[in-house]
């Protein structure tokens, strides 16, 4: 019998108060946050100035505070890798002998699994692989393990991404038609290295569902129904309960049959469980800094690879955990193979500066998180810290100085 594919059944029923052609308009307007009342993050942005490209934004110094940084004597450390999906840590973890998910059960990875990443930096093994004795991704916070984990270490080697380019890699990551784009090539991929008789490319993974059927289903929907791109799920943000209701039937085939089920979904209500990291939906968005760092003990020693200085920090991590060398990293060329190979996807960032504003805010708590974690980081210096913060400020300039407004009242 031949297994049908995968449908969903849309009906008509989609219910807005507003102009129902504005779905998908990239020039979607819908009421102010403020509006709202039982909105959370609307932090006073009325009252700051709103700042543009041109002009000079305020230092960033006042939130670096380098008080809470512990380092320890180099013998003492017990390290394990902290994975924050989208943030570069598949890259850094196929260079680590313990960079699988099995290794926090003590079992081994596959050997010299660091030799499949092309170039130089697969020749050798590295001083941070032989001493990181686990790895931790988010199938481990989702577990609720974390503070086990972290019992059993002294040191965390985790990945850093500002908050907002986060975000977007995670939404566009999970959009059904850059997953299904991509599991189609990265597919492709794996099949013409098995016929030439060589390994499958690092970055030719398999692309897995969201979740079972029925909820791998209702999330497509949602992409369609209610935030088709980046810009409309930036003002999704702003609707008011009730205001954009999606009603209708999905379908997925399970068994030999095909199953139904009748769905409802609150555009709005979605929207902002998905960015304040409520939601499944968009998965890497919930399991982000506040759940991976907020059961990290304040003892704790850190070292941070910053996504947009990757190799650089690479290199200075393994200086500290003990290399006489600097390690060798790869050409641009090589890291595209294994980071970036997989071309242009058909639903890209189209944000524009009052989408990124809005999200900006209700990412605050990330973004604080996120700010902490640089400046407990010991390997970065105060000028690395002022560095980033003035990277996380071009994004997220309000933010910032609503931060640092805040410091100043403490």
């Amino acid at each position: 019998v031949k297994r049908p594919s995968l449908a969903i059944k849309l009906n008509s029923d989609t219910t807005e108060k507003n102009n129902e052609n504005t779905l998908h308009s990239s020039k979607m307007t819908s009421p102010l946050l403020a509006t709202h009342p039982e909105s959370s993050f609307n932090n006073n942005s009325n009252t700051l100035k709103k700042h543009n490209s041109n002009e000079t934004l305020p230092s960033v110094l006042p939130l670096i505070n380098r008080s809470q940084k512990v380092e320890l004597p180099d013998p003492t450390r017990i390290l394990t890798f902290v994975h924050i999906g989208k943030s570069g840590g598949s890259t850094i973890s196929s260079l680590l002998r313990n960079g699988c998910m099995e290794s926090i059960q003590g079992k081994p990875c596959e050997p010299n699994r660091w030799e499949k990443f092309p170039g130089p930096a697969g020749r050798s093994e590295t001083t941070a692989s032989r001493r990181i004795s686990f790895y931790l991704h988010t199938p481990h916070a989702e577990q609720g393990k974390l503070p086990d984990y972290y019992s059993r270490v002294t040191s965390i080697v985790a990945v850093a991404r500002d908050p907002l380019e986060r975000f977007f890699s995670a939404f566009l990551t999970r959009h059904p038609k850059n997953m299904d784009e991509t599991r189609s090539r990265n597919k492709r991929a794996r099949m013409i290295a098995e016929l030439r008789g060589e390994p499958e490319p690092l970055w030719a993974k398999k692309v897995w569902p969201n979740g079972k059927p029925d909820a791998n289903e209702e999330q497509r929907v949602a992409f369609r129904a209610c935030y088709p791109n980046v810009e409309e799920f930036a003002h999704c943000v702003e609707i008011p309960r009730g205001e954009r209701v999606y009603n209708g039937t999905i379908q997925w085939w399970w068994r030999d049959a095909w199953k139904y089920k009748n769905i409802s979904l609150d555009c709005g209500e979605l929207c902002r469980d998905v960015v304040l990291g409520r939601s499944e939906f968009v998965h890497h968005a919930r399991w982000g800094y506040q759940a991976f760092l907020n059961p990290l003990p304040q003892d704790r020693e850190v070292f941070v690879i910053r996504t947009n200085y990757l190799w650089n920090d690479w290199i200075h991590v393994n200086n500290l955990l003990g290399s006489t060398y600097d390690v060798p990293v790869p050409s641009k060329k090589d890291a595209e193979r294994v980071i970036n190979a997989r071309g242009r996807l058909p639903v890209r960032n189209n944000v524009s500066e009052k989408g990124k504003r809005i999200l900006c805010r209700c990412l605050k708590e990330e973004i604080r998180m996120y700010i902490n974690l640089l400046n407990r980081a010991v390997n970065l210096s105060d000028e690395d810290v002022r560095v980033t913060l003035e990277d996380l400020q071009r994004n997220c300039p309000e933010v910032v100085e609503t931060l640092m407004l805040e410091n100043e009242a403490r």
